[in-house]
């Protein structure tokens, strides 16, 4: 199976329908990740689409430093940053207006097969800093390693490790105030 970086070279190359192969591959996970930056579906929606319209309309060359996976998420979450630059600040947004977000939480395979835990995840989750919830929602909903998690969020690998270290701390804290109890 080719990976990103092979379909986007054939784009490149003149193969219009490559483009349609990267945005299948590609756009529900990003729109999840931008979703968990912004907190506004439309505004991701947006993002997301802006991003595969830059690779259209621009066409940047990937230098393949990285996996084209990373090197899109990079790209979309630049044009969040750009988004929120523009905007000058960014809106306090309050948890009960994204109750909608059952169907974007972790799988059952994730946590034990049962809706009341994906809830109680995604609430945790909701509350934890930007930066942790984003590097876990990365690390373990993505499947990004930590050298593509560091990319990503401009960070060096320690910084990255560190930071997922911390993220996982503060989840588990949230989760035992919410009394979710696990066995090892």
């Amino acid at each position: 199976m080719e990976d990103g970086n092979g379909v986007y070279r054939r784009f490149l190359a003149g193969e219009d329908d490559a483009i349609a192969q990267l945005v299948a591959s590609y756009r529900r996970g990003l729109y999840h990740y931008l979703l968990g930056l912004v907190h506004d579906p439309e505004l991701a929606d947006d993002l997301t689409e802006d991003t595969f319209v830059k690779l259209l309309v621009k066409r940047p060359r990937n230098t393949e430093t990285c996996s084209f996976r990373t090197w899109l998420y990079t790209i979309g979450r630049n044009l969040a940053i750009d988004h929120f630059r523009r905007q000058g600040r960014r809106a306090e947004v309050c948890f009960e207006d994204f109750s909608f977000l059952d169907w974007a939480l972790p799988s059952a395979a994730e946590l034990y097969d049962a809706k009341t835990d994906a809830a109680l995840l995604g609430a945790c989750m909701a509350r934890l800093p930007d930066d942790q919830r984003q590097a876990l929602y990365l690390r373990f909903f993505e499947d990004f390693s930590i050298g593509e998690l560091a990319k990503i969020l401009h960070l060096s690998r320690h910084n990255a490790s560190a930071l997922v270290y911390r993220a996982k701390k503060s989840l588990k804290e949230e989760l035992l105030k919410e009394g979710f109890t696990y066995e090892i």
